[in-house]
């Protein structure tokens, strides 16, 4: 648990310091215009059934999704740097989304971790309450979970032991958006700014309860 702690403390540093959005962005030219962060899709697509535990070893599956956007993020608790990062930026966009009159009910943020091998529901927990106490985590067997990413287009894999229980799982960057329909909405691609994606978000959450309000350019 204090390796896990250590990626975490880590990561909160490197973003708190600017030094990791220098580093994800390499050598882009900050002159260019970037696009938006948040991608919306035109067309949306309900989710099948899938089935998962949630970091109190309860169902998560579609209710939970059920009322509410999400903001869902696939990783693992081992993960030294793009885990602990994007979710202290998913704090912050929490952070940004609230000052901005969106009411926490409306929205969650869930992190789905793909190394069931090591990541237990009671230290998901505890990892994700690390950045936020209002975020959840969930897991499963490889097979409930790639029901999931499969549909979401988050594909992952466990890479060889380098030790014994040493590994690194590959998987998607992304966060994937689901609306309270529980369609797939949207795609937040990094490296992202926290208040831009908040700034894409609430024209997107306006425009659902207010059809007449435009996205962003």
């Amino acid at each position: 648990m204090a390796a896990l702690t250590v990626a975490a403390v880590l990561g909160l540093s490197l973003a708190g310091s600017g030094y990791w959005a220098l580093w994800r962005s390499g050598k882009t030219d900050p002159a260019n215009t970037m696009p938006s962060a948040l991608a919306a899709f035109p067309e949306r697509r309900p989710l099948a059934e899938f089935i998962l535990v949630d970091d109190e070893k309860g169902v998560f599956d579609l209710k939970s999704l059920e009322s509410r956007w999400s903001f869902i993020f696939f990783g693992f608790m081992y993960c030294p740097d793009i885990c602990p990062t994007t979710l202290y930026d998913l704090s912050q966009v929490k952070r940004e989304l609230v000052a901005l009159g969106i009411a926490e009910d409306d929205i969650q943020f869930v992190f789905i971790s793909v190394d069931p091998e090591r990541d237990k529901a009671a230290q998901i927990k505890r990892y994700v309450q690390y950045f936020d106490a209002s975020f959840l985590g969930a897991t499963g067997s490889i097979g409930q979970l790639t029901n999931l990413t499969r549909q979401l287009g988050a594909p992952f894999r466990a890479e060889p032991e380098t030790a014994e229980n040493v590994y690194e799982v590959t998987h998607s960057s992304a966060v994937y958006l689901v609306d309270p329909l529980v369609q797939y909405a949207g795609i937040i691609s990094p490296p992202f700014v926290a208040s831009e994606v908040a700034a894409d978000f609430e024209a997107l959450y306006r425009q659902s309860i207010e059809p007449s309000v435009a996205l962003r350019p």
